[in-house]
């Protein structure tokens, strides 16, 4: 396996940085809540990361965010501030890896993600892949400024557990706040399309009725997909309330005269991530040979 050193404070000439607000943030064991976190841009070090198939993608958006990491912080500012540079700490918090405190949430990962895209590559991305639902036709040249999107944030930090009755069984369940250790095992189960929605509500499951899950992945799943429907809607908007985030509906307009059909989807972080940005022209004659 290739290793990837943690190298937060390489000195990169013109290297970008910048700070942000989580939606929720690390919470140490005095209950202190630092949920402002001081970003770099990547480097080939990260670049390698994302490239890295021997890693899953949750291990891999670990690294990165704990690279990019310079140091976390309270939301006060002077003196009254307090700041976290200690890489194991920082490591451990969004790789929920802590012995005492809570950990970054999946929202706090998506986030660090975003921003951490923006300073690297810019606030411009480019829409592709999209057709009007009306006309048919692909959308082209539409653009998303990525600072517009809007970051919902956790009224209570500390507060990562909630009690559900559900409407349909009326049965009793217990969600937890989504952190990197679920993120592991729905990656190590590799669920594809047709059960992603039930690994979504296993992975915040932390009981239902009088059983926990038992971590056997195929009996857990099996339970799961018996809830009924009523119950499974009304577990995934609790999960949303829970959860804060990153609101990612985005309005687009039919660009042709001859339609002109609005339209919402929701936009794909990951993909946003992932993606490169666009390429400026290039060609033979362009380079400058030596």
């Amino acid at each position: 396996m290739v290793a990837h050193n943690n190298i937060p404070n390489l000195e990169v000439f013109g290297k970008g940085s910048g700070d942000f607000q989580l939606p929720c943030g690390y919470v140490d064991g005095e209950a202190r809540v630092f949920n402002r976190v001081y970003l770099r841009e990547m480097t080939g070090v990260e670049d390698d990361i994302m490239a890295d198939d021997e890693l899953n993608l949750s291990e891999r958006m670990t690294r990165i965010i704990s690279n990019c990491i310079q140091k976390l912080a309270t939301s006060e500012s002077g003196e009254g501030q307090q700041q976290i540079t200690d890489r194991d700490v920082i490591n451990a918090a969004v790789g929920d890896d802590l012995k005492e405190g809570l950990p970054f949430t999946i929202s706090d990962r998506m986030a660090c993600l975003l921003f951490i895209r923006r300073i690297s590559l810019g606030d411009n991305y480019k829409i592709d892949g999209r057709y009007c639902p009306a006309c048919e036709k692909p959308i082209k040249n539409k653009r998303l400024n990525l600072n517009d999107l809007v970051i919902v944030h956790c009224k209570d930090s500390t507060k990562r557990k909630v009690r559900v009755k559900l409407p349909k069984s009326k049965k009793t369940a217990v969600l937890t706040v989504l952190a990197a250790s679920g993120e592991r095992r729905v990656a190590e189960a590799r669920p594809d399309a047709k059960n992603a929605r039930s690994f979504a509500i296993l992975s915040r499951l932390v009981s239902l009725g009088d059983h926990a899950p038992s971590g056997n992945d195929d009996e857990d799943l099996r339970i799961v997909q018996e809830i009924p429907r009523v119950d499974r809607i009304h577990l995934f908007n609790i999960i949303n309330l829970m959860e804060g985030g990153i609101e990612t509906e985005v309005e687009l307009q039919c660009p042709r005269i001859a339609c002109r059909a609005e339209f919402k989807f929701d936009l794909d972080l990951g993909q946003v991530f992932f993606s490169n940005p666009e390429a400026e022209e290039l060609s033979v004659e362009t380079l400058d040979w030596v």
